[in-house]
């Protein structure tokens, strides 16, 4: 049985813009206010691949020390603010990740990464749910 809910006939470009349509609608921007700043930054939603190594990270160590780690590669990774060349000059960053630990207090990295983590989805239930299985 044929399906009736449309004729339109998909073309190359049609399904090229398909494409960036669905990538468009995976960029999404939170704002997030640090307390140390005074102000808010923005956050860029990360890509699947970024969130599922920080979980792979996460559930191989879970030292406090490799947690921040991970949560300073997250932020870094997602506030494209601090890949701006005059701000890591002014800070002299050895490192380009640098930036986050020169910019927030230890606490902050630890709840924005975990704001990071939550807005992908639970990690917990994850981690429970893979443990239970």
């Amino acid at each position: 049985m044929a399906n009736k809910k449309s004729n339109l006939k998909l073309t190359l470009n049609r399904l090229i813009a398909k494409k960036k349509q669905k990538e468009n609608s995976k960029i999404e921007f939170r704002n997030y206010f640090v307390k140390s700043l005074e102000g808010e930054i923005v956050i860029k939603k990360p890509d699947r691949e970024l969130i599922l190594e920080a979980m792979d990270a996460i559930n191989e160590d879970e030292s406090v020390t490799k947690i921040y780690e991970i949560n300073k590669n997250l932020i870094y990774s997602c506030v494209k603010i601090l890949h701006e060349d005059e701000l890591q000059t002014t800070y002299e960053c050895k490192s380009p990740d640098d930036i986050v630990d020169e910019l927030f207090e230890v606490e902050e990295v630890l709840e924005i990464g975990s704001f990071i983590m939550d807005w992908n989805g639970s990690f917990e239930t994850v981690d429970k749910e893979i443990k239970n299985s």
